[in-house]
């Protein structure tokens, strides 16, 4: 029996979260450019965050501010969920989901850089 797309899918993700793909690789960093995330916020997050998965630049149009709630559907390696942490504040929260436990646990392991360095 072959496998159901949302397996398929969760194979495909599971295998990028270990692949090493970051923004240290020209074509993930050419990627997250081309959907406009600065140079200056691709090296304040871990290079891993970046994997170049990117559907999008949500924080560069959200207007967030500090104390906010946001939620981060398919947050992948911790990206966007960063970025929005960063605005958001120590007031606000923000919340990454993933559909692959390999996902959130690159993302923890990201965020965990993120704040103790």
């Amino acid at each position: 029996m072959s496998q159901s797309i949302v397996e398929q899918v969760q194979t495909r993700y599971a295998s990028v979260a270990s692949s090493g793909l970051s923004s240290g690789h020209a074509g993930v960093r050419a990627v997250a450019e081309a959907f406009g995330y600065t140079p200056e916020e691709l090296a304040s997050i871990p290079a891993e965050a970046n994997m170049g998965l990117s559907c999008g630049n949500p924080t560069a149009f959200a207007s967030l501010r500090p104390g906010e709630t946001v939620v981060d559907l398919g947050c992948g390696g911790g990206l966007d969920v960063l970025l929005a942490a960063r605005r958001v504040g120590l007031t606000g929260k923000a919340i990454g989901i993933d559909m692959t436990p390999e996902m959130i646990d690159l993302a923890c392991k990201n965020a965990d850089k993120w704040v103790n360095g």
